[in-house]
């Protein structure tokens, strides 16, 4: 099969024509002098596709010299400072800022990780290694190394190989009843677990080659694949591969249970940091969004909108965060 191409934003040969000055001028007026016209950024930042972002920002330092990213951040803080910086960003630049967030400082955020590194394809993945080490002059396997550790360290590296069987790849019953052979021996058959064994298996199949071998597995032993995954394997680690199974299984029903995972029903606090993430991520994608609002609308029987409204304080965050994902 043809390798899936990257997706928009992703690859550096793809450009927007047309001209941003404009916006670029906004953006500066918005923020010179005294005060910041928060509601200006948001009007230019909210409405660009990634190409267009990107013209954006490099109108804005052809035209006055400056770096969008180093502005917004001298002028913004915050919650609302984050949003605008993923939005500045596009979505590769996102990705790459929440990575580096996740593994700065004390501690690991692994939810993030596995947001960002979960169920992507091998050309997201690549331009993800690639702007990383542009961007920060350390490649990601690198900060993966000394951020995770034993056989959770070695299925992330293994992940970054960004060498996965492309969608359509042929596979044929033998060798789904081999794999489902070798992750029985890896986990049921045996006392203790194999970690990396069941990891190799994962990331050797293509999706639908893992959802052949995770109903094969079912048919065989009486036992969910996902089941199996919960009793053996535990933290960081099993989250990965219980995400890696669902993306393969359904990605929309994967985004839909993310999203009402990341925003609690009963107006809960969310994880602020993780509902910028996604709600800026999705918009990149509008077609995809709307499917899974609409999806979002069928599971809770309502929009899904006023939950993310109702859980922001009013102010900057909640308007950009509404923007974006109206």
């Amino acid at each position: 099969p043809v390798p899936a191409p990257p997706s928009l934003g992703y690859d550096p040969d793809q450009r927007a024509s047309g001209d941003a000055s404009k916006e670029a001028d906004a953006l500066r007026k918005a923020m010179k002098g005294w005060g910041t016209d928060e509601k200006a950024l948001i009007s230019v930042l909210a409405k660009p596709d990634p190409l267009q972002m990107a013209l954006i920002r490099n109108t804005y330092m052809e035209r006055h010299g400056r770096n969008l990213e180093k502005d917004l951040k001298s002028e913004l803080s915050g919650d609302f400072e984050i949003a605008m910086l993923a939005l500045a960003a596009g979505p590769l630049g996102q990705d790459i800022m929440y990575l580096r967030e996740a593994m700065s400082g004390i501690g690991t955020d692994e939810i993030a990780i596995n947001d960002v590194l979960i169920g992507r394809s091998n050309a997201d993945l690549r331009a993800i290694k690639y702007q990383y080490v542009n961007k920060y002059s350390k490649a990601l396997v690198e900060d993966i190394k000394s951020d995770l550790s034993g056989k959770t360290e070695k299925f992330f590296l293994m992940l970054l190989n960004a060498a996965r069987p492309e969608r359509g790849t042929y596979f044929d019953q033998a060798s789904v009843d081999k794999d489902v052979h070798e992750l029985h021996l890896a986990t049921n058959a045996k006392t203790g677990t194999d970690e990396i064994g069941v990891a190799a298996v994962f990331l050797a199949a293509s999706d639908q080659k893992l959802v052949a071998v995770a109903q094969a597995f079912e048919a065989k032993y009486h036992i969910s694949l996902e089941k199996t995954i919960k009793s053996e394997f535990s933290g960081h680690l099993e989250k990965a591969l219980l995400g890696l199974l669902a993306k393969a299984r359904d990605p929309l029903k994967f985004d839909v249970e993310t999203m009402l995972a990341v925003v609690p029903v009963g107006g809960g606090k969310p994880d602020m940091k993780r509902l910028i993430y996604w709600a800026v991520r999705l918009h990149w994608n509008p077609p995809y969004l709307k499917q899974v609002k609409e999806a979002l609308q069928q599971r809770t029987g309502s929009d899904f909108g006023r939950r993310i409204r109702a859980s922001l304080p009013p102010g900057d965050l909640q308007d950009v965060i509404m923007r974006v994902w109206s």
